[in-house]
């Protein structure tokens, strides 16, 4: 049997942040069992409490003991219609049971009744795991990124969830492979293989500023 579980925000859940901290911490254990660089997340608590002050966050919790079982976080940019994922966490105790695929699907309908109109997200292009997952479940690879300090490069995926021309069932594919294209030439040209900019990125960056300025 199923379990029950209850998905709404952590504004009206009340979850304490050290209760969010530690479940983060366990579920990116599978990065490191990977030999992928999850040191960026396992800072003091402070930080993450820091962390999330602009943050959206949904959790799911087992309907009967309350025990929280998976965490989303989102920064969201209303003026653009859009919800960047910024991490989510699953219990280890808790995977494989359907409630990442239960919890996307809750935060999808609040998002479409505030208004809006795609997520996006990003995970490391050897966590097979987690982009397998994310294609299954409606999510487009629309960009390649290294990023420094880190020792792995990363998809960026964009999720439609408003009708649009360009992310319609039939172009959706096309656009997401052109955007994909672009974005794996601009960072192969613009950074080496370290995710630090070369001369030809320091000189783009340059010139965006002054146009910025101007």
């Amino acid at each position: 049997m199923s379990r029950k579980i209850i998905i709404r925000t952590n504004k009206e859940a009340q979850v304490p942040v050290e209760a969010l901290y530690e479940l983060r911490q366990a579920a990116f254990g599978q990065w490191t069992d990977e030999g992928l660089d999850a040191s960026e997340v396992y800072g003091p608590v402070e930080r993450f409490r820091r962390y999330l002050n602009d943050k959206l966050v949904f959790v799911a919790q087992d309907a009967e003991t309350g025990e929280l079982l998976a965490m989303r976080t989102l920064t969201m940019n209303k003026k653009k219609g859009c919800a960047a994922e910024s991490n989510l966490s699953v219990s280890p105790k808790a995977k494989r049971q359907g409630i990442a695929t239960q919890l996307f699907a809750a935060e999808t309908q609040w998002l479409i009744g505030a208004g809006y109109r795609y997520v996006t997200c990003s995970t490391a292009t050897t966590a097979t795991w987690s982009v397998q997952w994310h294609l299954k479940n409606g999510y487009y690879i629309v960009g390649y990124s290294r990023s420094e300090g880190k020792n792995y490069a990363s998809y960026v995926f964009r999720k439609p969830i408003a009708p649009s021309l360009l992310w319609s069932r039939p172009l959706a594919p096309l656009t997401a492979k052109l955007l994909y294209c672009l974005s794996w030439l601009a960072t192969n040209i613009c950074k080496s293989k370290s995710g630090k900019l070369n001369w030809i990125g320091r000189m783009a960056k340059d010139v965006r500023r002054l146009m910025a300025d101007g």
